[in-house]
């Protein structure tokens, strides 16, 4: 198509020239005029152009607000955990002091516990050390446990015990 144009053209420049001498002039032929097709293709490019924008720039706010309500939900979750981090240091602090007060009074229950502390507390209320504990053996009558002389001063004998006299 391009080819025939030129060749055209070409063909009237040739005529032009070499009939220089004659003043008469043709009629103009009709000429094809050119397609609006440039001028429709830069039409549809703006119209196009102009409107890609539009739908490009709410995609462009989601995306930011996307991005900074992540950066909100990511700070408060930071500081949640910071507070959380925080609470557990108090909780384990507040743990190993309560740790140490079981610990002093397991310590003060043990000393209390002592039977030298019984004893002592004992003696300066006034008590006295009891005797040795005697037994009695039902079946034979005879008084086992501490020496025979506190049996029989206590007035329990060998013979009486089994007759329950």
């Amino acid at each position: 198509m391009g080819t025939k144009t030129d060749t055209r053209r070409t063909a009237k420049e040739r005529s032009t020239t070499t009939r220089g001498s004659r003043t008469t002039k043709r009629p103009a032929t009709p000429q094809r005029t050119a397609r609006p097709a440039a001028s429709t293709r830069t039409t549809r490019t703006t119209r196009s152009g102009g409107g890609a924008p539009a739908p490009k720039i709410p995609f462009v706010l989601l995306i930011l607000c996307l991005l900074g309500g992540a950066l909100v939900a990511l700070l408060v979750l930071r500081s949640v955990v910071a507070q959380e981090a925080y609470t557990i240091t108090r909780l384990q602090a507040e743990n190993r002091e309560l740790s140490y007060v079981e610990q002093q009074k397991e310590k003060s229950v043990a000393h209390l516990e002592t039977s030298e502390r019984i004893s002592g507390e004992a003696e300066e209320m006034g008590m006295e050390q009891g005797e040795a504990t005697l037994f009695l053996d039902l079946d034979s009558g005879e008084i086992t446990g501490g020496s025979g002389a506190d049996a029989q001063e206590n007035g329990v004998g060998a013979g009486n015990a089994g007759s329950g006299e």
